[in-house]
């Protein structure tokens, strides 16, 4: 926005900005201070802009460049949205946006803009590099590309509910009660088909050893004199 300033020079940009205050004025003191690495004082002046100027694409420019220059990517981020929605072919915006996606790794988002940039700037082989890294980490989604230096989380097997606890949770929804419910009556109906099986048998060799072949069984031989029985020879009368 702005070249390296003289000491002289800066102290006239700096007399306009209290003297005859402008949007142009405070973009162009902001980007100055921040290109000296006077970051703090850069983003107040971009933030006393900002709310005099709501929305200036240039002074929202500067304060992104200030917060990514911060390390503060989240914000520089929410900067450079703003001025890609009111502007969607800003380059410094896309560059930026795109940049920042790279460097969180979010690689689907970062080959986005980064194509839109270069539809709108094809020339920059830079930036075209890193589309093609870009591009290759997004088609392996298993790999890493940076060392995050951060350890690997630690085998922790209370990250997952107990027995108990999980038939608690299941319990107080209902499902567990109704499982138990219904493998009880499960078993209930095995336990009644069985004892009906045993049951069955029972009879049935009960009868097999009581069942006279013929009436003439429950008689005795008197009995059976007296009353003139005699075995019945399917022959009628």
């Amino acid at each position: 926005m702005t070249g390296k300033l003289s000491k002289h020079e800066l102290e006239a940009l700096e007399d306009d900005w209290v003297n005859k205050p402008s949007a142009i004025i405070c973009a162009r003191l902001a980007e100055t201070l921040r290109q000296m690495g006077k970051l703090d004082e850069s983003r107040e002046v971009a933030d006393i802009g900002l709310r005099r100027w709501k929305n200036n694409i240039s002074i929202t420019i500067v304060l992104g460049k200030c917060h990514r220059d911060a390390g503060l990517l989240e914000k520089a981020m929410e900067s450079f949205t703003v001025v890609n929605s009111a502007q969607p072919q800003n380059l410094v915006a896309l560059k930026n946006l795109a940049e920042i996606h790279f460097q969180k790794e979010n690689w689907t988002e970062a080959v986005s803009f980064f194509e839109e940039y270069l539809f709108e700037q094809p020339g920059d082989d830079e930036v075209r590099d890193k589309l093609e890294e870009a591009r290759s980490w997004k088609n392996s989604p298993d790999q890493m590309p940076f060392e995050t230096g951060e350890d690997e989380p630690a085998d922790d097997t209370d990250a997952f509910p107990k027995t108990e606890r999980m038939n608690k949770v299941l319990e107080s929804q209902g499902i567990l009660k109704e499982v138990f419910s219904n493998s009880e009556e499960e078993d209930e109906d095995e336990d009644e088909d069985d004892g009906s099986d045993e049951i069955t048998q029972e009879e049935e060799a009960f009868d097999a050893e009581v069942s006279p072949d013929s009436l003439l069984a429950f008689f005795s031989d008197k009995e059976k004199k007296d009353l003139k029985l005699k075995p019945y020879d399917g022959d009628g009368e």
